[in-house]
């Protein structure tokens, strides 16, 4: 009897079974390592990710703290802008707030591409105006990725990562923009004491006619010649010039400009003639002060009242109190709450007035910021002389004083700009 059909085939696996399963657990193995290596590359690259952004705000945090004393007053400015470069850096914590920080170093230069020395005394220092912090951390463990060192040559240790910052300091943004006057460099030397009542007179030279600003400051044209009475009324109703022009740029006398009182009482919520209520934004308080005895007789220092004022949203008080005789609608606290905005701190360019004399024109020196006292009469009389004659602004400053309340306290504006300095990360 033929039993070959009765025969079972006979197959690799059971011709070989040793092998095959020992090279399926070498390939699964490193199939496992390789696998896992990645999946360690991805958490522990992000874990020195996190890492570095911490480093880097306590790199940010200590050059800006260390610019910040940087001002060149004091030729041990660097010593205290270390340690409060170093003291600001390393309360900072890394790898997920859990660790100390070390600042590694504090260095300055005159210029950001110059050379960086450590802090050091002397007349030197104070030339100084860029801190570069440096922060660092070694001995960072890998999670994962280690696991690649079971393969041949290959050998992944801790790791370090570090972040740097240079800061120094530049002007900051004014807040309040310019209106078309400008203050006469003569009448506010450096001396002259915040609070000060600047005066001129409403009038061509010469006379008592009302339109011109002569005296301690003028109007003046931010485009000259092209300005004119409507450029200038813009400015007034509108948010005034917010692009300030560098310093040295030229501005000219606007000369004779009756029609701007109305433009200016806007600002105090009055409005009358060509202005209507709603053409323009007025400020949050109308209250004005003049030199009449129930006014402010002193002429220094409304300031400080006005804030109070505009706190309540006082608003023009009325002709009795301030000897003026001012026409038109004058709106309430209530108005002025709901829609006023800043309209009467404003900044103004500090001209030579006398550069007028032989030409058209006369270059910026400095920003100033000034306060607008009160309406103007608009030739319609009045018990005194304010208003209708005369006018004041009270002067607070120059705009790059560090407490001028016409600039931000810390955006940076750029070395055009005309605020106090703030620090600045310039890389």
């Amino acid at each position: 009897m033929n039993n070959c059909s009765n025969r079972l085939p006979i197959s690799l696996s059971d011709r070989f079974p040793s092998k095959e399963t020992g090279a399926a657990a070498i390939i699964v193995a490193l199939s496992l390592v390789a696998l896992t290596g990645f999946v360690g590359l991805a958490l522990d690259l992000g874990k020195l990710f996190v890492a570095k952004t911490e480093l880097q705000n306590s790199a940010d945090a200590c050059a800006l703290a260390a610019a910040r004393e940087l001002t060149g007053a004091n030729t041990n400015q660097l010593m205290l802008a270390e340690a409060a470069g170093v003291t600001t850096g390393e309360s900072h914590e890394v790898l997920f707030q859990n660790e100390q920080i070390a600042i590694s170093s504090v260095t300055f230069s005159e210029t950001l591409t110059g050379g960086y020395q450590t802090a050091f005394t002397g007349p030197g220092a104070i030339n100084m105006r860029y801190a570069r912090c440096e922060a660092n951390k070694t001995g960072i463990a890998n999670w994962f990725i280690q696991v690649l060192n079971l393969l041949p040559g290959v050998d992944i240790g801790d790791q370090t990562v570090t972040a740097s910052a240079v800061a120094t300091t530049w002007p900051s943004q004014i807040t309040s923009c310019a209106i078309p006057v400008g203050v006469c460099s003569n009448s506010v030397p450096n001396s002259t004491p915040v609070g000060t009542w600047l005066e001129s007179v409403l009038g061509p030279k010469g006379s008592t006619t009302e339109g011109n600003l002569t005296g301690n400051f003028i109007w003046v044209d931010y485009t000259p010649p092209a300005g004119g009475a409507s450029e200038l009324a813009g400015q007034l109703t509108g948010p005034g010039v917010c692009s300030l022009p560098a310093t040295g740029t030229e501005v000219g006398e606007a000369g004779v400009k009756s029609s701007l009182a109305n433009d200016w009482n806007s600002r105090f919520g009055i409005y009358q003639g060509n202005v209507k209520v709603g053409d323009a934004i007025p400020d949050y308080s109308g209250y004005a002060y003049t030199d009449a005895a129930t006014s402010w007789p002193s002429k220094f220092n409304a300031f400080t009242d006005f804030q109070d004022k505009r706190g309540s949203n006082s608003s023009y008080q009325g002709d009795a109190d301030t000897g003026l005789k001012v026409n038109g609608t004058i709106e309430n606290a209530s108005y002025l709450k709901a829609n006023g905005e800043d309209r009467r701190l404003a900044t103004v360019p500090v001209i030579d007035c006398s550069g007028f004399v032989s030409g058209s024109t006369a270059p910026v020196s400095a920003w100033a910021c000034i306060l607008m006292l009160h309406p103007i009469n608009n030739a319609q009389g009045g018990s005194t002389q304010t208003g209708s004659t005369r006018m004041f602004v009270e002067y607070l400053g120059r705009s790059n004083d560090p407490n001028s309340p016409c600039a931000t306290n810390g955006v940076p504006g750029g070395s055009s700009a005309a605020g106090p300095l703030v620090p600045t990360l310039v890389r």
